[in-house]
């Protein structure tokens, strides 16, 4: 009786099966919206294990501090909050019982600059200032740390007019959560 494969030609076949077959059958693709048709590409999930209940009110305040090494690109923790909408909103929340807000501080403060102040700084225009002025126009509470502000020479004429300032980032963060904001940190 002749054998149809080794050993090491069996290991091969299944490696290739194990890498190849994932990829067949897989057409979720991220897509934008519905509430932002820009920002916040998501993918769409079906018969998930842990229940939606879209009547509920989601709160959540956003600790960003992380800072793109390239002025030029957008900080994908901001653009977290266009996910968070478009994904609850296409599985069903009604976009009034979102309620988010976002905290810049340490390298991120600089996502907030005015276009002026970011491109005589950086030599490039604010990638984060569509990103900001849409979250504003949801309602969305946007807030500085003066701390981190003020140690990097920054003053509130030099910030994006949609950005407000908080005493600290510690202050914004503690506020919202005994407002029962849940912190999400990345």
């Amino acid at each position: 009786m002749k054998k149809l494969f080794r050993p090491c030609q069996l290991f091969f076949i299944a490696i290739i099966i194990v890498f190849v077959t994932p990829s067949f059958g897989q057409d979720n693709k991220a897509t934008k919206g519905p509430v932002f048709d820009d920002f916040g590409p998501v993918y769409s999930i079906e018969n998930t294990g842990f229940p939606l209940d879209t009547t509920q009110q989601f709160k959540a305040i956003f600790d960003v501090a992380k800072k793109q090494t390239d002025p030029s690109i957008q900080n994908s923790i901001i653009s977290s909050l266009h996910r968070y909408y478009n994904m609850h909103v296409r599985s069903g929340v009604p976009p009034e019982n979102i309620h988010l807000a976002f905290v810049l501080h340490g390298g991120s403060t600089k996502d907030a600059l005015s276009p002026a102040t970011y491109k005589e700084k950086y030599k490039v225009e604010n990638p984060n200032k569509e990103l900001i002025e849409s979250l504003a126009e949801m309602g969305v509470g946007i807030y500085i740390c003066g701390q981190s502000m003020s140690s990097r020479g920054y003053k509130k004429e030099d910030l994006l007019p949609q950005v407000k300032v908080g005493l600290s980032a510690m202050t914004v963060l503690t506020v919202y959560q005994m407002n029962n904001f849940a912190l999400i940190k990345f």
